[in-house]
């Protein structure tokens, strides 16, 4: 017979069904996996999709619009928009995630566990074709269309990359996991040719490593990375100055 002072069971929680679309089509859209301005599918092809009645999809919509992630246009050419996140990040996040900046230590932390040691693996594992896609991503980052929403997106695929690229499909779920809860902090960083300068050598010193087959140079490239974001995060959050950061 167990001693139940030895357990603790988490008590149940019913998810909604909306909450649940509507978390899967959040996280889609923090990871930039659903671009700024696309269009989401209707109301009816959303049902179709999750499968779930048209209300439930709606009231999960509605949770979207009020989080300023998504909005509804009338007219020839209406439907459900997403809203580019970036430009207005910092006006809806900054005081968020102050307030919950011991959680947020708590996700840099599993980061930094996670992620380097991806880059290990990843060193081993990774195809010609995934290091094409990196250096791809590196290329168009440099590029002076480039937008500061397209860059973070970028930035966002060349993590996946490579977290998909370490062939565990473990690692891959808590990487995704890591930047949805960090993107809306990282969204709030300035976007400049000083970013992009400092981006690109980063993350190429991490695809030469990568291509080097050197997993405990991809490791300790990726740690100092993301110590480094988490530093500069801080600071940019704390900073009195003007968060809007350059649009380009």
């Amino acid at each position: 017979m167990f001693n139940q002072a030895t357990f603790q069971f988490e008590k149940v929680s019913a998810i909604k069904v909306s909450e649940f679309i509507r978390e899967q089509l959040e996280e889609a859209i923090i990871l930039k996996e659903i671009m700024s301005e696309d269009q989401l599918p209707s109301e009816r092809e959303l049902a179709e999709m999750f499968n779930a009645s048209r209300i439930t999809v709606r009231e999960a919509l509605s949770a979207l619009e009020s989080k300023g992630l998504i909005e509804k246009r009338v007219g020839a050419k209406g439907g459900t928009f997403v809203l580019p996140i970036t430009a207005n990040a910092h006006k809806r996040t900054k005081e968020e995630i102050m307030r919950d900046w011991d959680q947020m230590l708590h996700v840099f932390e599993y980061r930094t566990i996670v992620e380097p040691e991806g880059a290990f693996l990843a060193a081993e594992r990774i195809t010609a074709g995934e290091l094409e896609l990196l250096e791809g991503y590196i290329k168009q980052s440099t590029e002076p269309e480039c937008t500061r929403e397209w860059f973070r997106a970028l930035d966002v695929k060349f993590h996946l990359t490579i977290a998909k690229a370490s062939g565990n499909p473990y690692l891959e779920t808590a990487v995704r996991q890591i930047r949805t809860k960090i993107n809306p902090a990282l969204d709030l960083m300035p976007y400049d040719e000083n970013i992009r300068v400092l981006n690109q050598g980063v993350h190429t010193e991490i695809l030469e490593a990568l291509k080097s087959r050197d997993p405990v140079k991809s490791r300790d490239t990726m740690k100092r990375h993301i110590a480094f974001s988490a530093d500069a995060i801080y600071s940019r959050l704390v900073s009195s100055e003007p968060q809007e950061g350059n649009e380009h």
